[in-house]
């Protein structure tokens, strides 16, 4: 389920377990964060991959799966943390290959091997050969097994990596190795300072206004009242040739560790770290017994300041999506979260408090601010924070359903935490009576949500021929609704499907390649009472599908409407469904309970009956229901051979009247290869269909519509200006829809068929 502490600003795992942000780069017209990802255990059991998310504004972020696993000797114990360097068309990806040997060891000097390895990506999905280029004996004598982390820059044809590493006398330190190639380097220098933490993790060295920074996480720092509170640490040098000074660090908060930085096309230096922490922490993220944990910070720029003491405050971007403002006077008001609170003025009070959902914010006249719990369910068990500030001059807190980021005194000192509010919407509460403080409501619309049947399409091995003639069939994840989330997001969009599944290894299949393929499942329920529905096809010859289904009744059906909830609309800007779960069974009513839900939000509802009359004892039935279900639509999608069922004309000229009903405001009649129509009130258009060598049609239908409606999202097209498309920009996006569909065509099955954005610009 979706749960109420799933977050609509940060990164967070679809499932199991995130930790370090890695690979941070701009790439192709896209932000690219890799992450350390345990898939199946939200408690990090397991072996590290790297997961993969992508964003076109740093906002908005959707899952790209997962591309880097240990399946080879050199890392065959974990994918480790690294980075990424962009070289022309081609993305150069650095991590370290983890490896623990079995035995009696103490992997600290000896049983571990750190290998350093190099793949080359073209498209971030893909990647290539695994290559090691630095191993155990390629580091100086004095470290020990634990070197780790390569976070590699090129600049004026030098290649640049630096390790963080640990010396056999438990001293942290950070390795300098340089190169003219991405696959040979050679050490260059140690950077260190005595008795500062025996291990330094996660090194990322950079220039900045003039200024060159070390950032690292140091581990084994002594814990003081207003420094290194945590477990762990995090934080940067300025370095002057060899020398490091003024150890700062980044957070003062909870939840901090494994910054990592990268530079914006636009020049920006923008920091994400892990909004957790390693090591006994002595809280917890109650989201684990959903079945997932923790999240990465919002992206933060980075600036200095006169001394060179480096700022951190919220990316720009935020400030594009504060959809309203108002004043925080003295007392309580309650907001729903996210919101952005901004507060100047402070300086001239005699005292500061501020509460947000049982945290509590406070500025103490000794000159420093804590952050506090006094309840323990909410905050997981964190009680206080404290960072030493002086005066206090303004704050910003960026609040998401999870967490909070505050900046204080124009971002110099930063606090991070996770909180889990009993509600999404919290009393926030301010007790300064000079201060001006303000609260942004933020809001992200822009997700397809479908509802329906996600099921497995069992694929035979030979078209055009009968189910006794088949000798094989290959499972393959699918379901209409399911199908249209997947082609939406392949095209760069976020969706989000709310369906049930069986507790069955196909639907773990399910769940597995709708996110891999960008589709947050966080909606997506499992139960006992039924198993995940499955559909035997039949390929004829042209490739037309036939279906044989097996769901009496299946684990969709049974979607009651109150597991249909509120914060499954999130952002949503459109609602997409068809008629195979409008049966007389619960799934029918969950149906009416997101309608109501999506229109609250304003979203466009698309509807594609997507006839399958071998699930209906009587044809009237089905009939009923699509024309029961018709006027609830923004958008109606029927197909050729389904006009004249449903409306008993065939042609869409005598059709229309019969059509255009209710909400109705665009119908879309598809004709298969020659082509498809639209009509509005501007009029009806006509665009023939994409020629392709045709293999297989299965999703071909619902290709066409998420890709439609993808296309709709991508020109900012909402419910208001449906009515109102002209006739060449309607035959632009029927051309779109078509050419996805005609490259779906060219490729088995329904979901692995989908085209990327980039396939179809090609």
């Amino acid at each position: 389920m979706v749960g109420k502490w799933r977050q609509k600003l940060h990164i967070e795992p679809p499932r199991g377990w995130l930790n370090d942000p890695n690979g941070l780069c701009f790439f192709k017209g896209k932000y690219h964060v890799w992450f350390q990802y345990t898939e199946g255990s939200a408690d990090g059991a397991g072996l590290r991959c790297w997961g993969h998310y992508e964003s076109l504004d740093m906002l908005s972020w959707k899952f790209a799966g997962t591309s880097l696993y240990p399946d080879t000797e050199a890392d065959k114990t974990g994918v480790f943390s690294g980075s990424a360097v962009v070289n022309g068309e081609a993305l150069e990806l650095f991590y370290t290959g983890n490896v623990e040997h079995e035995g009696n060891f103490d992997y600290v000097t000896e049983g571990r091997e750190a290998n350093q390895i190099h793949v080359t990506t073209t498209d971030g999905r893909q990647m290539g050969a695994k290559k090691v280029i630095l191993r155990n004996s390629d580091y100086p004598e004095y470290c020990s097994c634990h070197v780790r982390d390569p976070k590699v820059t090129y600049e004026n044809g030098i290649w640049r990596m630096v390790l963080g590493a640990r010396t056999l006398d438990d001293e942290g330190c950070v390795l300098v190795y340089e190169g003219i190639s991405p696959d040979e380097f050679r050490f260059v220098k140690k950077l260190s300072v005595p008795d500062f933490g025996y291990m330094w993790e996660c090194p990322d060295m950079f220039e900045l206004d003039g200024n060159t920074y070390l950032s690292l996480s140091p581990q084994g720092l002594e814990h003081e009242e207003f420094r290194y509170q945590n477990v762990f640490s995090s934080g940067y040098f300025k370095v002057e040739g060899d020398a490091l000074s003024n150890f700062e660090e980044f957070d003062h908060g909870f939840d901090f560790y494994a910054p990592q930085t990268f530079k914006a096309p636009d020049g920006r230096r923008i920091l994400i770290g892990w909004m957790g922490i390693g090591g006994d922490s002595g809280y917890t993220n109650p989201t684990v017994l959903t079945g997932w944990q923790h999240c990465l910070t919002i992206p933060r720029e980075l600036t200095a300041d006169p001394d060179g003491a480096l700022l951190q405050n919220p990316i720009r971007e935020l400030e594009t999506i504060r959809t309203s403002s108002s004043s925080l006077e003295n007392g309580q008001t309650w907001h729903k979260l996210p919101f952005d609170i901004t507060v100047d003025g402070i300086s001239t009070a005699s005292c500061f408090e501020m509460e947000i959902g049982k945290a509590k914010l406070s500025w103490h006249s000794e000159g420093y601010v804590e952050l506090s719990f006094e309840d323990g369910p909410v905050s997981g068990g964190r009680t206080s924070r404290k960072v030493k500030c002086g005066a206090l001059s303004d704050m910003r807190i960026v609040a998401d359903r999870s967490s909070l980021e505050i900046f204080i005194n124009g971002g110099r000192y930063v606090m991070g935490t996770r909180f889990y509010p009993e509600y999404p919407e919290v009393p926030v509460s301010v007790n300064c009576s000079c201060a001006d403080a303000k609260i942004y409501a933020l809001d992200i619309r822009n997700t397809l949500v479908a509802i329906g049947e996600a099921l497995i399409d069992f694929i035979p091995d030979r078209k055009g021929c009968e189910f006794d003639e088949v000798s094989s069939f290959a499972p393959a994840p699918g379901g209409a609704p399911a199908n249209v989330c997947a082609a939406f997001s392949k095209l760069g969009g976020n969706s989000r499907m709310i369906t049930q599944l069986g507790n069955d290894p196909f639907g773990d299949m399910i769940i597995k390649t709708l996110e891999d393929s960008g589709v947050d499942t966080s909606a997506v329920s499992r139960t006992d009472e039924a198993n995940t529905a499955l559909a035997f096809v039949s390929l004829s010859r042209s490739g037309k599908s036939t279906y044989s289904f097996y769901r009496n009744p299946s684990a969709d059906m049974l979607l009651r409407p109150e597991q249909v909830r509120p914060d499954m609309f999130d952002g949503c800007s459109f609602l997409h469904f068809c008629s195979v779960s409008l049966g007389d069974f619960p799934m029918k009513d969950a149906h009416r309970t997101a309608i109501v839900l999506a229109r609250k939000n304003g979203a466009v509802i698309s509807f594609d009956p997507n006839l399958r009359f071998m699930l209906w004892d009587d044809p009237d039935a089905l009939k009923q229901v699509v024309t029961e279900f018709i006027p609830e639509a923004d958008i109606l999608k029927i197909s050729d051979e389904e006009l004249e069922f449903i409306t008993g004309e065939n042609t869409l000229e005598d059709a229309l009247p019969l059509l255009m009903r209710g909400n109705v405001k665009l119908v879309i009649l598809t004709c298969g290869a020659d082509g498809a129509y639209a009509a509005n009130a501007m009029g009806t258009v006509f665009v023939p269909g994409k020629k392709a060598e045709v293999t297989d049609t299965t999703g071909a239908g619902d290709c066409f519509i998420g890709s439609f409606l993808r296309c709709l999202d991508m020109n900012g097209v909402k419910r208001a200006d449906l009515d109102k498309i002209p006739a060449g920009r309607m035959k632009e996006y029927l051309e779109f829809a078509n050419n996805c569909s005609a490259l779906s065509v060219t490729r088995k099955g329904a979901i692995p068929s989908y085209p990327y954005l980039e396939d179809v610009k090609g």
